[in-house]
């Protein structure tokens, strides 16, 4: 089967969220062990449930980019991982508010894209592309 262009568009936009939160969680990981400085005070000292809670986003990134390879590939893994993918970035989102991070619009933004790709996932087109609708309609 041929990857239709919905599916085309999801799975780079995807690809840019995930291979980029895995470059930030990288970064990210440097300076909360304290083998990168770039602010002013150190980042190592943070709570263990922030260190957590970065490892966690970390860990979500790299599934990310696994789940688009086989979304792009027309996998049925893929499909079930993307929905699984923006639900985590959702749940990661949100469990970062409950840990004190202030609400900004990029928190709003991500929220947004998470949901919209959920929804996108979900269409009919690209459910029938992955074999699932006979699974959902039964």
């Amino acid at each position: 089967m041929q990857r239709s262009l919905g599916i085309t568009l999801i799975a780079i936009l995807q690809a840019i969220i995930s291979i980029s939160s895995v470059a930030s969680g990288i970064f990210l990981l440097l300076l909360i062990t304290g083998t990168v400085q770039v602010f002013s005070h150190d980042l190592s000292e943070l709570s263990p449930s922030l260190k957590g809670l970065v490892a966690l986003g970390f860990a979500i990134s790299l599934f990310g980019a696994v789940v688009t390879c086989g979304l792009w590939n027309l996998k049925r893994w893929g499909w079930i991982g993307s929905l699984m993918f923006q639900a985590l970035c959702l749940a990661n989102n949100g469990l970062a508010i409950a840990l004190g991070q202030e609400i900004t619009r990029n928190v709003y933004l991500s929220a947004i894209i998470s949901m919209a790709l959920c929804g996108a996932l979900w269409m009919p087109s690209v459910r029938e592309a992955f074999a699932v609708n006979s699974a959902i309609e039964s």
